[in-house]
């Protein structure tokens, strides 16, 4: 049986958004068309793979049973690829995302690739851990930087690269600005900044687990971004404070100050998948980062 491998991306976007409108937006492609690409994937295959009603898209069992093949058949193409772009003596690429390339563990590892290997060519993004998991499980992206508290999905491999210490940022007229640490109970009764749960699921895990040591579960600030900086700006209007690592840098108007002993560092990770597109030397260039 011949199946269109375009088909098939299309089936895994839609799989992963269980929403034809969502998925089409990703697609760049009108909802009708998917849905019709869709029923032409369900026909060569002879089964249904989404089931469709007033309360939502769903997978069948069929639908199930497809999805890991599908995504092992997409990121064979992929590597081999990328084995035939090596082998036709064409630059190799290295498809990393860094979460956010602001911070500072993120600059060193970019960093540290571009000193290293120099004929390495970076595409660079910053879409969040649960993105991340998907396009290394799918074979579209090579190397992932994410936070170390986060369990590591079946399929992937993680090594711990760095562990950073932890600060609180607080607007510069907050009356604990001006102490030496913090301590985490301290900041009971304040509204905490929190990213999006999707976009780094093991920092919130490692924040909350945190102030639940200190007895108290924290009240979280309704706004909710992707980057530092916005979430900057509402510490600096006043509006919440915010858990981080001493490293970031803050504008005018905020300042960070160490948390107290007992707070452990937070740890960084690289996860990779183990194919054919292993960044074997992107790996051995980070291994003794500081």
């Amino acid at each position: 049986m011949d199946v269109d491998l375009r088909l098939v991306r299309y089936f895994l976007v839609m799989a992963e958004e269980l929403h034809f409108t969502a998925a089409a937006r990703r697609l760049y492609v009108s909802q009708p068309a998917l849905s019709n690409q869709i029923r032409r994937l369900e026909t060569q295959l002879g089964a249904q793979l989404f089931d469709r009603s007033p309360r939502g898209v769903t997978l069948t069992a069929a639908g199930d049973a497809f999805l890991p093949h599908a995504r092992a058949a997409l990121a064979a193409i992929r590597s081999g690829a990328a084995e035939a772009t090596a082998a036709a003596g064409r630059d190799q690429v290295l498809r990393i995302d860094v979460l956010q390339s602001d911070l500072a563990t993120p600059r060193a590892v970019l960093a540290r690739l571009r000193d290293r290997l120099p004929s390495l060519r970076l595409e660079v993004s910053s879409r969040g851990s649960r993105d991340q998991e998907q396009r290394l499980l799918d074979g579209s992206l090579d190397l992932a930087l994410c936070g170390s508290t986060a369990r590591c999905p079946d399929g992937l491999s993680q090594r711990i690269i760095r562990r950073e210490a932890l600060g609180v940022a607080l607007p510069a007229d907050h009356p604990l600005a001006k102490s030496d640490t913090v301590a985490v109970r301290e900041l009971t009764g304040e509204t905490h900044y929190l990213p999006r749960d999707d976009f780094a699921p093991e920092w919130n895990e490692f924040v909350l687990a945190c102030c639940h040591t200190a007895g108290f579960t924290p009240r979280r600030h309704p706004a909710s971004t992707d980057g530092t900086s916005s979430a900057l700006e509402l510490v600096r209007a006043g509006e919440c404070v915010a858990l981080g690592l001493l490293s970031t840098p803050c504008p005018d108007g905020v300042v960070v100050r160490p948390l107290a002993a007992g707070v452990p560092p937070y740890g960084w990770a690289l996860r990779w998948r183990d194919t054919a597109r292993t960044p074997a030397a992107a790996l051995a260039a980070l291994r003794d980062l500081d």
